[in-house]
C-alpha cells in the first residue's frame, strides 16, 4: 500500500515537473547543463540521453544542442524536415500573399535559426487584408481552422493546417495577448525587411522590433522563458543600442515587464558563470529609465527551463501595465 503511494506520488510529482509547475533540483540542474553547454558548445554526454534531448526540443534548440548531445541521425533528420517544411510553407503562402495583395510581415518564426518552431506566425495588421487573407485560406487553399482560446478570439487570430502540412500557420492583426496595445502593428509591417534565410528571400521585422516582440510574446503571450530566448537574445541585440531597446519599451509602456525579462535572463547566465556586458548595461540602464526592478521578490525559484513565469509576477505585470494604459487615457487597453 506504501509503496502504490509513493509511485502515485512521484509520477504526480513527474506530471508537474513536465508543466513546470513544479520546479525541482534535478530539473534545475539539467537546465543549467544544457544551457551551459550550448553558450560554451561544449559536447555533454549525460547518462540519459533522451531525456536531454526532449528538453532541447521543448526548448527550441536541438538541432543546436544535437552535435553537442551526439543525437542520433533520426531526431536530426526529422528536425531538419520540419524546418524545411516552414519553409516551403512560406513560400506558397508568402506567393499567394502577395499575389493577392496582402502585405505581412513574419513574427517570430524564423528568428531562432538553425532551430523552426511548430507554427509559421505572420503579422497581417492590414484589417482589409487580413480578410482577404481568411477567405484565401478558407476558400482555394481547404484549410482546416483550428479552435482558439478565449485570448486568441479577443486579439482577433486565425489559426489553421494547410493540407499536407504539419505546421500551424497563425495570421495574427496585432502584438497582444488580451487586446491590449503594446505596439503600433502597421509601424512593425512599414519597418519590415528582406532578408536571405536558407537561401530564399523572406520579410522579417526590424531589429528593433524583432527584440520588442521576443519581449511582449514572453511575458504577456507565452509567459514564460525558453532556452532559445536566452541564446537568441544577445545575437537579437547585437544590432541595436542599448538606448534604441529602452526607446522601443518605454513606448510599449512594458518597463516592468521588461526589467523581469532582462533580470530572468540574467539569472540563467549568472547560474552558468557567464558575464555579458550588454545585458549588465541593459540591467543598469533599464533601472536608470524604469525605476528599480519592483518584481525582484517574484524571482526566487529554481531555474528550470522553460522557466514558467510566476504566477503572482504575471498579474502584477498585468496590472502595472493596465494602470500605465489608463493613465494614458488608452481605456479600451486598460
Amino acid at each position: 500500500m506504501h509503496h502504490d503511494t509513493h509511485a502515485r506520488r512521484s509520477l504526480r510529482v513527474s506530471f508537474l515537473e513536465n508543466l513546470g509547475i513544479v520546479k525541482t533540483a534535478r530539473r534545475e540542474a539539467e537546465s543549467v547543463l544544457l544551457l551551459k553547454a550550448l553558450i560554451q558548445k561544449q559536447a555533454l554526454r549525460p547518462v540519459d540521453k533522451n531525456r536531454f534531448i526532449k528538453l532541447a526540443e521543448k526548448n527550441k534548440v536541438i538541432l543546436r544542442a544535437a552535435p553537442l548531445l551526439d543525437a542520433p541521425d533520426g531526431v536530426v533528420k526529422k528536425a531538419k524536415m520540419e524546418a524545411d517544411e516552414a519553409m516551403r510553407l512560406y513560400d506558397l503562402m508568402s506567393d499567394e500573399f502577395e499575389r493577392i495583395g496582402v502585405p505581412f510581415v513574419v513574427i517570430k518564426s524564423f528568428d531562432s535559426l538553425p532551430d523552426i518552431g511548430h507554427d509559421l506566425d505572420f503579422l497581417l495588421p492590414d484589417s482589409s487584408g487580413f480578410r482577404k487573407a481568411e477567405k484565401l485560406l478558407l476558400g482555394k487553399m481547404k484549410v482546416r481552422p483550428q479552435p482558439l482560446t478565449h485570448c486568441d478570439r479577443l486579439v482577433g487570430k486565425f489559426s489553421c493546417f494547410l493540407p499536407g502540412f504539419d505546421h500551424d500557420f497563425e495570421l495574427y492583426p496585432t502584438i497582444s495577448q488580451l487586446g491590449e496595445e503594446h505596439v503600433e502593428p502597421s509601424n512593425i509591417l512599414r519597418g519590415r525587411k528582406i532578408e536571405s534565410i536558407e537561401g530564399k528571400n523572406v520579410w522579417v521585422t526590424s531589429d528593433k522590433d524583432r527584440v520588442l516582440i521576443r519581449i511582449i510574446h514572453a511575458m504577456f503571450r507565452h509567459n514564460f522563458l525558453k532556452l532559445s530566448d536566452i541564446i537568441d537574445f544577445e545575437v537579437l541585440m547585437r544590432n541595436c543600442t542599448t538606448r534604441e531597446i529602452l526607446d522601443e519599451a518605454q513606448k510599449a509602456d512594458i518597463g516592468d515587464a521588461f526589467l523581469f525579462f532582462i533580470e530572468s535572463i540574467d539569472r540563467f547566465l549568472t547560474a552558468c558563470n557567464v558575464l555579458d556586458p550588454k545585458m549588465k548595461e541593459m540591467k543598469t540602464e533599464g533601472e536608470k529609465r524604469f525605476g528599480r526592478d519592483r518584481l525582484g521578490v517574484f524571482r526566487r525559484d529554481r531555474l528550470v527551463l522553460p522557466y514558467r513565469i510566476p504566477t503572482m509576477a504575471l498579474i502584477m505585470i498585468f496590472l502595472l501595465k493596465g494602470v500605465r494604459e489608463a493613465s494614458r487615457g488608452r481605456w479600451q487597453s486598460c
